[in-house]
């Protein structure tokens, strides 16, 4: 069993846990967070709205590392019907518009680092992600690696009090 558990002293808050259970950094993250903004930047530097004006999110995160994601696009209508029995284009709409995951978060080498378990894009499970990021009191922006097209997402968090 490679489980290793260190607590430093000189930083409070600060914990790793050798088996993906803690991160470093990650207790400066610990808390509940939600979503003010998920935009996309485009090659030539502007931004849209990525999730609608007025997308919905919250983040958790454990001051052991363990998180839980969502975003979801402001507007989603619902299915026609019993959802079990949607047609495909309404299984496809409702897909792109939510971002969900969950696993362990880290800090390493100045970079948010999402390992993660699950999420709605089964592509990303398993997967480790590194994004850049920026921590300004309660305000926390991060950036995805950029999509096929070139575009940069972005998301904004506010810390809730």
């Amino acid at each position: 069993m490679k489980k290793l558990i260190f607590a430093a002293l000189a930083l409070p808050g600060f914990a790793m846990a050798a088996d993906g259970g803690g991160a470093p950094g990650a207790a400066g993250l610990a808390g509940a967070w939600e979503l003010i903004g998920a935009y996309r930047e485009h090659q030539d530097g502007s931004r849209s709205d990525d999730y609608g004006t007025k997308p919905r999110g919250t983040l958790t995160v454990g001051s052991d590392g363990r998180y839980a994601l969502q975003i979801y696009h402001m507007d989603r209508p619902p299915f026609a019907g019993d959802f079990r029995a949607a047609e495909p284009p309404e299984y496809k709409r409702l897909l792109l518009a939510m971002s969900t995951h969950f696993g362990s978060l880290a800090v390493e080498e100045g970079k948010m680092v999402f390992r993660i378990t699950a999420a709605s894009n089964p592509q990303w499970d398993g997967s480790v992600q590194r994004r850049a990021y920026q921590l300004q009191g309660d305000i926390l922006e991060w950036r995805v690696p950029p999509r096929p097209d070139g575009d940069v997402p972005i998301s904004v968090w506010r810390r809730v009090r």
